[in-house]
Protein backbone atom coordinates (compact mmCIF):
# COMPACT_ATOMS: atom_id res chain seq x y z
CA UNK A 1 0.00 0.00 0.00
CA UNK A 2 1.09 3.33 -0.50
CA UNK A 3 0.19 6.93 0.58
CA UNK A 4 -0.34 9.88 -1.46
CA UNK A 5 3.20 11.50 -2.49
CA UNK A 6 3.50 14.74 -1.39
CA UNK A 7 4.47 15.76 -4.95
CA UNK A 8 0.49 15.56 -5.92
CA UNK A 9 -1.47 18.73 -6.12
CA UNK A 10 -2.99 19.89 -2.98
CA UNK A 11 -6.63 19.94 -4.42
CA UNK A 12 -7.22 16.61 -2.44
CA UNK A 13 -5.94 17.95 0.39
CA UNK A 14 -8.00 20.88 0.25
CA UNK A 15 -11.21 18.72 -0.19
CA UNK A 16 -10.64 16.48 2.25
CA UNK A 17 -10.13 19.22 4.67
CA UNK A 18 -13.14 21.06 3.56
CA UNK A 19 -15.36 18.14 3.69
CA UNK A 20 -13.69 17.30 6.93
CA UNK A 21 -15.03 20.47 8.10
CA UNK A 22 -18.55 20.64 6.92
CA UNK A 23 -18.81 16.86 8.52
CA UNK A 24 -17.51 18.12 12.04
CA UNK A 25 -19.49 21.49 11.87
CA UNK A 26 -22.40 21.01 9.56
CA UNK A 27 -25.06 19.40 12.50
CA UNK A 28 -25.29 23.01 13.88
CA UNK A 29 -28.34 23.91 11.71
CA UNK A 30 -31.36 22.33 12.73
CA UNK A 31 -33.16 22.75 9.00
CA UNK A 32 -29.73 21.56 7.71
CA UNK A 33 -29.07 18.75 9.13
CA UNK A 34 -30.71 16.47 7.21
CA UNK A 35 -28.51 17.37 3.99
CA UNK A 36 -25.29 18.10 6.40
CA UNK A 37 -25.39 14.46 8.26
CA UNK A 38 -25.83 12.54 4.57
CA UNK A 39 -22.41 14.43 3.83
CA UNK A 40 -21.26 14.16 6.85
CA UNK A 41 -21.53 10.27 6.49
CA UNK A 42 -20.59 10.32 3.39
CA UNK A 43 -17.19 12.10 4.27
CA UNK A 44 -16.61 9.65 7.13
CA UNK A 45 -17.24 6.78 4.95
CA UNK A 46 -14.58 8.12 2.19
CA UNK A 47 -12.24 8.87 5.28
CA UNK A 48 -12.53 5.78 6.32
CA UNK A 49 -12.10 3.73 2.91
CA UNK A 50 -8.75 5.80 1.85
CA UNK A 51 -6.90 4.81 5.48
CA UNK A 52 -8.57 1.22 4.47
CA UNK A 53 -6.68 1.26 1.23
CA UNK A 54 -3.64 2.90 2.27
CA UNK A 55 -4.00 5.60 0.47
CA UNK A 56 -3.82 7.63 3.56
CA UNK A 57 -2.68 6.80 6.89
CA UNK A 58 -4.30 6.96 10.36
CA UNK A 59 -2.82 9.54 11.18
CA UNK A 60 -3.25 11.59 8.32
CA UNK A 61 -6.90 11.15 8.71
CA UNK A 62 -7.24 12.34 12.36
CA UNK A 63 -4.97 15.66 10.95
CA UNK A 64 -7.49 15.88 8.64
CA UNK A 65 -10.29 16.28 11.09
CA UNK A 66 -8.24 18.30 13.36
CA UNK A 67 -6.97 21.01 10.87
CA UNK A 68 -11.21 21.34 9.76
CA UNK A 69 -11.47 22.05 13.69
CA UNK A 70 -12.36 25.77 14.88
CA UNK A 71 -9.93 27.06 16.82
CA UNK A 72 -11.26 27.82 20.43
CA UNK A 73 -13.43 31.39 20.53
CA UNK A 74 -11.50 33.96 23.16
CA UNK A 75 -14.93 34.25 24.99
CA UNK A 76 -17.16 31.16 25.37
CA UNK A 77 -19.38 31.00 22.70
CA UNK A 78 -23.17 29.23 23.44
CA UNK A 79 -23.46 26.26 21.67
CA UNK A 80 -25.38 22.73 22.14
CA UNK A 81 -22.68 19.98 22.68
CA UNK A 82 -22.49 17.92 19.19
CA UNK A 83 -23.26 14.78 19.52
CA UNK A 84 -21.04 11.19 19.96
CA UNK A 85 -22.17 9.71 16.47
CA UNK A 86 -20.45 13.44 15.17
CA UNK A 87 -17.55 13.21 16.49
CA UNK A 88 -14.25 11.66 14.72
CA UNK A 89 -13.53 9.56 17.23
CA UNK A 90 -12.63 7.12 14.91
CA UNK A 91 -9.14 8.70 15.03
CA UNK A 92 -9.16 11.34 18.17
CA UNK A 93 -10.25 12.96 20.26
CA UNK A 94 -14.10 14.65 20.38
CA UNK A 95 -14.37 18.07 18.56
CA UNK A 96 -15.01 20.30 21.38
CA UNK A 97 -17.26 23.04 20.02
CA UNK A 98 -19.02 23.66 16.99
CA UNK A 99 -19.65 26.80 15.31
CA UNK A 100 -22.17 27.68 12.36
CA UNK A 101 -21.09 27.28 9.15
CA UNK A 102 -22.57 28.85 5.23
CA UNK A 103 -24.83 26.73 3.45
CA UNK A 104 -22.64 24.69 1.06
CA UNK A 105 -24.95 24.96 -2.41
CA UNK A 106 -24.98 21.14 -4.00
CA UNK A 107 -22.80 22.10 -7.81
CA UNK A 108 -20.09 22.74 -4.73
CA UNK A 109 -20.25 19.80 -2.64
CA UNK A 110 -20.62 17.78 -6.02
CA UNK A 111 -17.42 19.32 -7.42
CA UNK A 112 -15.30 18.64 -4.13
CA UNK A 113 -16.77 15.22 -4.57
CA UNK A 114 -15.43 14.99 -7.69
CA UNK A 115 -11.87 16.43 -7.61
CA UNK A 116 -11.41 13.72 -4.99
CA UNK A 117 -12.45 10.88 -7.04
CA UNK A 118 -9.94 12.58 -10.13
CA UNK A 119 -6.88 13.23 -7.71
CA UNK A 120 -7.28 9.70 -6.88
CA UNK A 121 -7.76 8.29 -10.15
CA UNK A 122 -5.12 10.24 -11.57
CA UNK A 123 -2.61 8.99 -8.99
CA UNK A 124 -3.50 4.98 -9.19
CA UNK A 125 -3.03 5.90 -13.28
CA UNK A 126 0.44 7.08 -12.27
CA UNK A 127 1.82 4.92 -9.75
CA UNK A 128 0.07 1.73 -11.02
CA UNK A 129 -2.02 0.93 -8.46
CA UNK A 130 -3.88 -2.51 -8.07
CA UNK A 131 -6.37 -4.30 -6.45
CA UNK A 132 -4.43 -6.77 -4.26
CA UNK A 133 -7.16 -9.21 -4.64
CA UNK A 134 -6.34 -9.61 -8.23
CA UNK A 135 -2.64 -9.83 -7.75
CA UNK A 136 -1.35 -13.60 -7.40
CA UNK A 137 0.07 -14.37 -4.25
CA UNK A 138 3.64 -15.61 -5.84
CA UNK A 139 3.71 -12.19 -7.67
CA UNK A 140 3.50 -10.02 -4.83
CA UNK A 141 6.75 -11.30 -3.60
CA UNK A 142 8.88 -10.16 -7.00
CA UNK A 143 10.82 -6.83 -7.28
CA UNK A 144 11.85 -5.41 -10.87
CA UNK A 145 14.88 -3.57 -11.52
CA UNK A 146 16.69 -2.70 -14.64
CA UNK A 147 17.87 -0.08 -16.70
CA UNK A 148 19.24 1.35 -20.14
CA UNK A 149 21.98 3.05 -21.15
CA UNK A 150 23.13 4.49 -24.49
CA UNK A 151 26.70 5.91 -24.58
CA UNK A 152 28.36 8.07 -27.66
CA UNK A 153 32.04 7.16 -26.99
CA UNK A 154 35.27 8.92 -28.36
CA UNK A 155 38.28 6.84 -27.54
CA UNK A 156 41.54 9.34 -28.59
CA UNK A 157 44.78 7.80 -29.10
CA UNK A 158 48.13 9.91 -29.33
CA UNK A 159 50.30 9.89 -32.59
CA UNK A 160 53.09 9.19 -30.22
CA UNK A 161 51.84 5.55 -28.99
CA UNK A 162 54.07 3.14 -30.03
CA UNK A 163 52.81 1.14 -32.79
CA UNK A 164 50.60 -2.05 -31.83
CA UNK A 165 52.92 -3.65 -34.16
CA UNK A 166 55.44 -3.45 -30.89
CA UNK A 167 53.56 -5.30 -28.25
CA UNK A 168 52.05 -7.88 -30.47
CA UNK A 169 55.61 -8.44 -31.64
CA UNK A 170 56.86 -9.81 -28.57
CA UNK A 171 57.73 -13.56 -28.34
CA UNK A 172 60.09 -13.80 -24.33
CA UNK A 173 59.51 -13.00 -20.75
CA UNK A 174 58.49 -10.80 -19.69
CA UNK A 175 56.13 -9.24 -21.88
CA UNK A 176 53.34 -6.22 -21.54
CA UNK A 177 50.37 -5.89 -23.31
CA UNK A 178 50.45 -8.04 -26.51
CA UNK A 179 46.98 -8.10 -27.54
CA UNK A 180 46.48 -4.53 -28.63
CA UNK A 181 45.46 -3.91 -32.12
CA UNK A 182 45.70 -0.08 -31.90
CA UNK A 183 47.20 2.66 -30.50
CA UNK A 184 47.70 5.43 -32.91
CA UNK A 185 44.12 5.85 -34.38
CA UNK A 186 41.64 7.72 -32.68
CA UNK A 187 37.91 6.33 -33.44
CA UNK A 188 33.81 6.96 -32.28
CA UNK A 189 30.99 4.71 -31.41
CA UNK A 190 27.83 4.10 -30.09
CA UNK A 191 27.40 1.23 -27.09
CA UNK A 192 24.15 0.06 -25.32
CA UNK A 193 24.11 -1.13 -22.01
CA UNK A 194 20.40 -3.13 -21.03
CA UNK A 195 20.26 -5.25 -17.71
CA UNK A 196 17.07 -6.05 -16.32
CA UNK A 197 16.28 -8.44 -13.25
CA UNK A 198 14.26 -9.19 -10.10
CA UNK A 199 14.54 -10.63 -6.35
CA UNK A 200 11.89 -12.35 -4.95
CA UNK A 201 11.25 -13.39 -1.57
CA UNK A 202 11.41 -17.35 -1.35
CA UNK A 203 10.72 -17.83 1.70
CA UNK A 204 10.84 -15.71 5.72
CA UNK A 205 14.33 -16.00 5.35
CA UNK A 206 15.42 -17.07 1.68
CA UNK A 207 15.53 -14.69 -1.43
CA UNK A 208 16.90 -15.09 -4.67
CA UNK A 209 17.06 -13.72 -8.14
CA UNK A 210 18.57 -13.14 -11.36
CA UNK A 211 19.74 -10.44 -13.64
CA UNK A 212 19.94 -10.69 -18.01
CA UNK A 213 22.46 -8.24 -19.41
CA UNK A 214 24.40 -7.45 -22.56
CA UNK A 215 28.01 -7.44 -22.81
CA UNK A 216 30.65 -9.91 -23.19
CA UNK A 217 33.55 -9.44 -20.71
CA UNK A 218 33.97 -9.77 -16.64
CA UNK A 219 33.57 -6.15 -16.22
CA UNK A 220 32.02 -4.20 -19.12
CA UNK A 221 27.93 -5.09 -19.77
CA UNK A 222 28.23 -2.59 -22.78
CA UNK A 223 27.70 -4.01 -26.29
CA UNK A 224 28.98 -1.52 -29.60
CA UNK A 225 26.58 -0.74 -32.09
CA UNK A 226 27.49 -2.15 -35.18
CA UNK A 227 29.84 -4.95 -34.11
CA UNK A 228 29.91 -8.24 -35.06
CA UNK A 229 28.90 -8.53 -37.93
CA UNK A 230 27.30 -5.33 -38.46
CA UNK A 231 24.33 -4.57 -40.27
CA UNK A 232 21.77 -4.58 -37.32
CA UNK A 233 22.39 -7.99 -36.23
CA UNK A 234 20.79 -9.13 -33.20
CA UNK A 235 22.75 -8.65 -29.85
CA UNK A 236 23.51 -11.59 -27.19
CA UNK A 237 21.93 -11.16 -23.95
CA UNK A 238 23.36 -13.42 -20.92
CA UNK A 239 23.02 -14.51 -17.25
CA UNK A 240 24.89 -11.94 -15.41
CA UNK A 241 23.60 -12.42 -12.15
CA UNK A 242 21.84 -15.82 -10.23
CA UNK A 243 21.78 -15.94 -6.80
CA UNK A 244 20.30 -17.17 -3.59
CA UNK A 245 20.66 -15.36 -0.41
CA UNK A 246 19.61 -17.09 3.26
CA UNK A 247 19.25 -14.12 6.19
CA UNK A 248 19.55 -16.92 9.44
CA UNK A 249 19.20 -14.05 11.17
CA UNK A 250 19.19 -9.90 11.42
CA UNK A 251 22.46 -8.32 9.53
CA UNK A 252 23.85 -12.25 8.67
CA UNK A 253 24.16 -13.12 4.83
CA UNK A 254 25.07 -16.60 3.01
CA UNK A 255 24.74 -15.93 -0.90
CA UNK A 256 25.55 -18.42 -3.16
CA UNK A 257 25.64 -18.27 -7.23
CA UNK A 258 26.89 -15.83 -9.32
CA UNK A 259 26.68 -12.42 -7.63
CA UNK A 260 27.63 -8.71 -7.16
CA UNK A 261 31.13 -7.95 -5.21
CA UNK A 262 30.02 -8.39 -1.78
CA UNK A 263 33.22 -6.20 -1.01
CA UNK A 264 33.08 -2.14 -0.23
CA UNK A 265 34.94 -0.41 -2.27
CA UNK A 266 35.69 2.07 -5.62
CA UNK A 267 35.61 1.08 -8.90
CA UNK A 268 39.68 1.27 -8.31
CA UNK A 269 39.37 -2.86 -7.92
CA UNK A 270 35.65 -3.54 -8.09
CA UNK A 271 33.95 -1.81 -11.85
CA UNK A 272 30.42 -1.71 -11.18
CA UNK A 273 29.30 -4.46 -14.28
CA UNK A 274 31.70 -7.38 -12.52
CA UNK A 275 29.96 -10.36 -11.35
CA UNK A 276 31.22 -13.02 -9.02
CA UNK A 277 30.71 -16.90 -9.32
CA UNK A 278 31.11 -18.66 -5.55
CA UNK A 279 29.89 -18.37 -2.22
CA UNK A 280 29.89 -15.23 0.49
CA UNK A 281 29.78 -14.13 4.49
CA UNK A 282 28.36 -10.61 4.89
CA UNK A 283 27.37 -9.28 8.59
CA UNK A 284 26.61 -6.51 10.28
CA UNK A 285 27.00 -5.68 14.09
CA UNK A 286 26.30 -2.51 15.92
CA UNK A 287 29.05 -1.48 18.26
CA UNK A 288 28.04 1.60 19.25
CA UNK A 289 25.52 4.72 19.07
CA UNK A 290 25.55 5.50 15.60
CA UNK A 291 28.71 2.83 15.62
CA UNK A 292 28.51 -0.32 13.18
CA UNK A 293 31.02 -2.80 12.61
CA UNK A 294 31.08 -5.04 9.33
CA UNK A 295 32.52 -8.03 7.54
CA UNK A 296 32.83 -9.55 4.51
CA UNK A 297 34.09 -13.08 3.31
CA UNK A 298 33.88 -14.93 -0.26
CA UNK A 299 35.31 -17.56 -2.38
CA UNK A 300 35.04 -17.13 -5.89
CA UNK A 301 36.07 -19.33 -9.04
CA UNK A 302 38.06 -17.81 -11.90
CA UNK A 303 38.61 -20.43 -13.72
CA UNK A 304 37.21 -24.57 -13.81
CA UNK A 305 38.90 -27.06 -15.82
CA UNK A 306 37.25 -30.20 -17.53
CA UNK A 307 40.45 -32.30 -17.59
CA UNK A 308 41.68 -32.08 -13.77
CA UNK A 309 44.27 -29.47 -12.80
CA UNK A 310 44.59 -26.70 -10.54
CA UNK A 311 40.93 -24.63 -9.93
CA UNK A 312 41.83 -21.05 -10.05
CA UNK A 313 39.91 -19.24 -6.86
CA UNK A 314 39.69 -15.49 -5.58
CA UNK A 315 39.47 -15.65 -1.96
CA UNK A 316 38.62 -12.71 -0.27
CA UNK A 317 37.95 -11.03 3.69
CA UNK A 318 36.98 -7.79 4.78
CA UNK A 319 36.54 -6.09 7.96
CA UNK A 320 35.44 -2.17 8.20
CA UNK A 321 33.22 0.04 10.25
CA UNK A 322 30.89 2.72 9.79
CA UNK A 323 30.66 5.91 12.07
CA UNK A 324 27.88 8.75 12.09
CA UNK A 325 30.48 11.45 13.44
CA UNK A 326 27.18 13.90 13.71
CA UNK A 327 24.15 13.92 11.97
CA UNK A 328 25.71 15.65 8.64
CA UNK A 329 28.95 13.92 8.67
CA UNK A 330 29.76 9.79 8.39
CA UNK A 331 33.11 7.94 7.88
CA UNK A 332 33.71 4.59 6.94
CA UNK A 333 36.72 2.46 6.36
CA UNK A 334 37.90 -1.20 5.54
CA UNK A 335 40.98 -3.13 5.25
CA UNK A 336 40.75 -6.14 3.62
CA UNK A 337 43.18 -9.08 1.82
CA UNK A 338 42.76 -11.20 -0.74
CA UNK A 339 44.42 -14.18 -2.72
CA UNK A 340 44.08 -14.53 -6.41
CA UNK A 341 44.90 -18.64 -5.88
CA UNK A 342 46.58 -20.45 -8.23
CA UNK A 343 46.40 -17.89 -10.70
CA UNK A 344 50.47 -16.78 -11.79
CA UNK A 345 51.94 -18.66 -14.80
CA UNK A 346 54.17 -21.81 -14.86
CA UNK A 347 56.28 -22.54 -17.90
CA UNK A 348 55.75 -25.83 -19.29
CA UNK A 349 58.65 -28.19 -19.13
CA UNK A 350 57.80 -31.13 -21.72
CA UNK A 351 56.52 -30.68 -24.69
CA UNK A 352 52.68 -30.94 -25.20
CA UNK A 353 50.89 -33.81 -24.86
CA UNK A 354 50.13 -35.51 -28.98
CA UNK A 355 47.36 -37.79 -30.32
CA UNK A 356 45.12 -39.26 -27.98
CA UNK A 357 46.41 -37.48 -25.12
CA UNK A 358 46.29 -34.13 -25.97
CA UNK A 359 42.74 -33.40 -25.00
CA UNK A 360 42.81 -35.97 -21.83
CA UNK A 361 45.92 -34.44 -20.07
CA UNK A 362 46.18 -31.29 -17.94
CA UNK A 363 48.62 -28.77 -20.92
CA UNK A 364 49.21 -25.15 -19.82
CA UNK A 365 46.43 -24.78 -17.69
CA UNK A 366 48.08 -21.87 -15.92
CA UNK A 367 47.69 -19.71 -19.54
CA UNK A 368 46.11 -16.27 -18.13
CA UNK A 369 43.57 -16.09 -20.86
CA UNK A 370 43.40 -14.32 -23.89
CA UNK A 371 39.37 -13.35 -23.18
CA UNK A 372 39.88 -12.47 -19.35
CA UNK A 373 43.47 -10.33 -19.84
CA UNK A 374 43.14 -6.62 -20.71
CA UNK A 375 46.64 -4.96 -20.69
CA UNK A 376 49.18 -4.14 -18.22
CA UNK A 377 50.10 -6.75 -16.16
CA UNK A 378 53.68 -8.51 -16.45
CA UNK A 379 53.36 -11.85 -18.66
CA UNK A 380 56.02 -14.83 -18.95
CA UNK A 381 55.80 -17.12 -22.04
CA UNK A 382 54.49 -20.22 -20.53
CA UNK A 383 55.71 -22.57 -23.92
CA UNK A 384 57.94 -25.13 -23.06
CA UNK A 385 61.99 -24.22 -23.90
CA UNK A 386 61.52 -26.29 -27.48
CA UNK A 387 58.48 -24.66 -28.39
CA UNK A 388 58.86 -22.29 -31.30
CA UNK A 389 55.79 -21.43 -31.56
CA UNK A 390 53.01 -18.19 -30.95
CA UNK A 391 53.90 -17.70 -27.32
CA UNK A 392 51.23 -19.11 -24.69
CA UNK A 393 50.96 -16.01 -21.61
CA UNK A 394 50.78 -16.38 -18.30
CA UNK A 395 50.97 -14.20 -15.19
CA UNK A 396 54.10 -13.08 -13.61
CA UNK A 397 53.59 -12.37 -10.55
CA UNK A 398 51.53 -14.01 -7.64
CA UNK A 399 48.41 -11.69 -6.56
CA UNK A 400 47.64 -11.39 -3.11
CA UNK A 401 46.92 -7.93 -2.42
CA UNK A 402 46.22 -5.86 0.73
CA UNK A 403 43.22 -3.40 0.10
CA UNK A 404 42.60 0.08 2.26
CA UNK A 405 39.63 1.99 1.57
CA UNK A 406 38.14 5.46 3.53
CA UNK A 407 34.89 7.06 2.82
CA UNK A 408 33.92 10.75 4.24
CA UNK A 409 30.76 12.07 3.37
CA UNK A 410 29.17 15.62 4.26
CA UNK A 411 25.59 16.28 4.37
CA UNK A 412 25.47 19.90 5.85
CA UNK A 413 24.33 21.26 2.68
CA UNK A 414 21.68 18.47 2.27
CA UNK A 415 19.66 18.13 -0.29
CA UNK A 416 23.71 18.31 -1.69
CA UNK A 417 26.30 16.34 -0.39
CA UNK A 418 30.08 16.12 -0.27
CA UNK A 419 31.90 12.82 -0.64
CA UNK A 420 35.83 12.29 -0.44
CA UNK A 421 37.20 8.74 -1.17
CA UNK A 422 40.52 7.01 -0.93
CA UNK A 423 41.82 4.03 -2.23
CA UNK A 424 44.98 2.60 -1.55
CA UNK A 425 46.11 -1.24 -2.67
CA UNK A 426 49.58 -2.86 -2.73
CA UNK A 427 50.19 -6.42 -3.88
CA UNK A 428 51.97 -8.58 -1.75
CA UNK A 429 52.61 -11.58 -3.52
CA UNK A 430 55.17 -9.99 -5.61
CA UNK A 431 58.15 -11.93 -5.60
CA UNK A 432 60.81 -11.72 -8.38
CA UNK A 433 62.76 -14.47 -7.28
CA UNK A 434 59.45 -16.91 -7.56
CA UNK A 435 59.11 -14.94 -11.06
CA UNK A 436 62.52 -16.21 -12.60
CA UNK A 437 61.96 -19.29 -11.21
CA UNK A 438 58.58 -19.94 -13.07
CA UNK A 439 59.34 -18.34 -16.30
CA UNK A 440 62.36 -20.77 -15.92
CA UNK A 441 64.84 -17.62 -17.18
CA UNK A 442 66.92 -14.69 -15.28
CA UNK A 443 65.78 -12.50 -18.25
CA UNK A 444 63.40 -10.55 -15.64
CA UNK A 445 65.92 -9.52 -12.50
CA UNK A 446 65.56 -6.22 -14.35
CA UNK A 447 61.83 -6.25 -13.56
CA UNK A 448 60.84 -3.25 -11.31
CA UNK A 449 58.31 -3.79 -8.36
CA UNK A 450 55.45 -1.61 -9.50
CA UNK A 451 52.83 -2.90 -7.17
CA UNK A 452 51.02 -0.16 -6.26
CA UNK A 453 47.40 1.70 -7.10
CA UNK A 454 46.03 4.46 -5.63
CA UNK A 455 43.00 6.37 -6.34
CA UNK A 456 41.18 9.67 -4.50
CA UNK A 457 37.97 11.09 -5.86
CA UNK A 458 36.11 14.32 -5.14
CA UNK A 459 32.15 14.16 -5.79
CA UNK A 460 29.45 16.84 -5.23
CA UNK A 461 25.91 16.82 -5.86
CA UNK A 462 22.43 14.96 -5.46
CA UNK A 463 22.51 11.55 -3.57
CA UNK A 464 19.62 10.27 -5.04
CA UNK A 465 19.26 10.93 -8.75
CA UNK A 466 16.06 9.75 -9.30
CA UNK A 467 14.05 13.17 -9.35
CA UNK A 468 13.84 15.69 -12.01
CA UNK A 469 16.96 18.69 -11.31
CA UNK A 470 19.03 16.34 -9.31
CA UNK A 471 22.84 16.80 -10.39
CA UNK A 472 26.25 15.55 -9.36
CA UNK A 473 29.74 16.11 -10.25
CA UNK A 474 33.13 14.27 -9.19
CA UNK A 475 37.16 14.28 -9.92
CA UNK A 476 39.16 11.57 -9.55
CA UNK A 477 42.85 10.73 -9.62
CA UNK A 478 44.51 7.20 -10.08
CA UNK A 479 47.80 5.94 -10.47
CA UNK A 480 47.29 2.15 -11.27
CA UNK A 481 50.93 0.25 -11.22
CA UNK A 482 51.35 -2.89 -13.71
CA UNK A 483 51.25 -5.52 -11.16
CA UNK A 484 49.57 -4.12 -8.37
CA UNK A 485 46.15 -5.81 -9.16
CA UNK A 486 44.68 -8.36 -11.55
CA UNK A 487 43.82 -6.11 -15.02
CA UNK A 488 40.90 -9.08 -15.59
CA UNK A 489 39.26 -7.08 -13.25
CA UNK A 490 39.31 -3.35 -13.97
CA UNK A 491 37.39 -0.75 -14.86
CA UNK A 492 37.08 -0.28 -18.93
CA UNK A 493 37.04 3.13 -18.88
CA UNK A 494 39.98 4.25 -17.51
CA UNK A 495 42.76 3.42 -20.13
CA UNK A 496 40.41 1.04 -21.61
CA UNK A 497 40.85 -1.26 -19.02
CA UNK A 498 44.06 -2.53 -17.61
CA UNK A 499 46.83 -1.34 -15.38
CA UNK A 500 50.26 0.39 -15.49
CA UNK A 501 49.15 4.30 -15.88
CA UNK A 502 47.87 7.26 -14.11
CA UNK A 503 45.71 10.09 -14.72
CA UNK A 504 42.77 11.72 -14.14
CA UNK A 505 38.51 11.60 -14.54
CA UNK A 506 36.13 14.72 -14.85
CA UNK A 507 32.42 14.20 -15.26
CA UNK A 508 29.09 15.02 -14.01
CA UNK A 509 25.18 13.64 -14.56
CA UNK A 510 22.03 15.53 -14.60
CA UNK A 511 18.32 14.11 -14.23
CA UNK A 512 16.10 15.91 -16.62
CA UNK A 513 13.12 13.64 -15.90
CA UNK A 514 11.92 11.58 -13.46
CA UNK A 515 14.48 8.47 -13.45
CA UNK A 516 16.31 9.90 -16.61
CA UNK A 517 19.80 11.20 -16.93
CA UNK A 518 22.42 12.55 -19.08
CA UNK A 519 26.21 12.01 -17.85
CA UNK A 520 29.23 13.87 -19.70
CA UNK A 521 32.73 12.29 -18.55
CA UNK A 522 36.17 12.83 -19.73
CA UNK A 523 39.37 10.72 -18.70
CA UNK A 524 42.97 11.05 -19.80
CA UNK A 525 45.99 8.76 -18.96
CA UNK A 526 49.16 7.14 -19.87
CA UNK A 527 51.65 5.03 -19.29
CA UNK A 528 53.96 4.58 -16.33
CA UNK A 529 57.36 4.69 -17.34
CA UNK A 530 59.66 2.55 -15.14
CA UNK A 531 63.10 3.80 -16.82
CA UNK A 532 63.58 0.39 -18.26
CA UNK A 533 63.19 1.63 -21.98
CA UNK A 534 65.37 3.27 -24.70
CA UNK A 535 64.44 4.89 -27.95
CA UNK A 536 66.39 3.75 -31.02
CA UNK A 537 66.24 7.09 -32.64
CA UNK A 538 64.80 9.72 -30.33
CA UNK A 539 62.89 11.74 -33.46
CA UNK A 540 61.20 8.39 -33.77
CA UNK A 541 58.92 7.46 -30.57
CA UNK A 542 57.15 4.56 -31.96
CA UNK A 543 60.41 2.27 -32.58
CA UNK A 544 61.26 1.15 -29.04
CA UNK A 545 64.10 -0.94 -27.38
CA UNK A 546 63.60 -2.49 -23.82
CA UNK A 547 60.57 -3.16 -22.07
CA UNK A 548 57.19 -2.24 -23.31
CA UNK A 549 55.82 -2.06 -20.23
CA UNK A 550 57.20 1.79 -20.59
CA UNK A 551 56.24 2.22 -23.84
CA UNK A 552 54.17 5.05 -24.48
CA UNK A 553 50.85 5.13 -24.56
CA UNK A 554 48.27 7.87 -24.15
CA UNK A 555 44.69 7.77 -24.26
CA UNK A 556 41.63 10.27 -24.12
CA UNK A 557 38.21 8.46 -23.40
CA UNK A 558 35.22 11.14 -24.01
CA UNK A 559 31.67 9.56 -22.78
CA UNK A 560 27.99 11.03 -22.59
CA UNK A 561 25.87 9.03 -21.47
CA UNK A 562 21.86 8.64 -21.36
CA UNK A 563 20.52 6.36 -18.84
CA UNK A 564 17.42 5.11 -17.92
CA UNK A 565 16.48 3.11 -14.79
CA UNK A 566 13.08 1.74 -13.66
Amino acid sequence: MKNLPSSRPSTLRRSLVALAALFAFGIAHADERSDLEQLRATTLALIQALVDQGLISPERAQALLKQAAPKAPSAPVAAAAPPAAASGAEWGDRIPHTVRVPYIPETVKAQIVEDIRNDVLATARDENWADSRQIPGWLKTFTFEGDLRVRAEGDLFSKDNAAASLYQSQTASPAWSPDLTDTQNSYDRLTLRARFGFRAAVGNDVTAGMRLSTGTTPTSASQTLGSGTGFSNRYTIGLDRGWIDWEPRQDAHFTAGRMETPFFGTDLLWPEDLSLDGVSLRGLQNVANGAYGFANAGAFVLQQFNVGGPTKWLFGGQVGGDWAVTDATSIRLAAAIYDFHRIEGVRESDPAPTGALAPTVPYEQSQYPVGARLRGNTLININDPTNTGAPVWGLASKFRPVNVTALLTLRQFDPVQIGLSLDYVKNSGFDLADIERRAGTTAVDTLANMTTGVQARLAVGSHDLSQPGAWNTFLAYRQFDRDAWVDAFTDTTWNLGGTNYRGFSLGGSYTFDRRASIGLRWTTTRNLDDGVRTLSNPSQPTSVIGDMSSAPLKIDVIQVDLNTKF
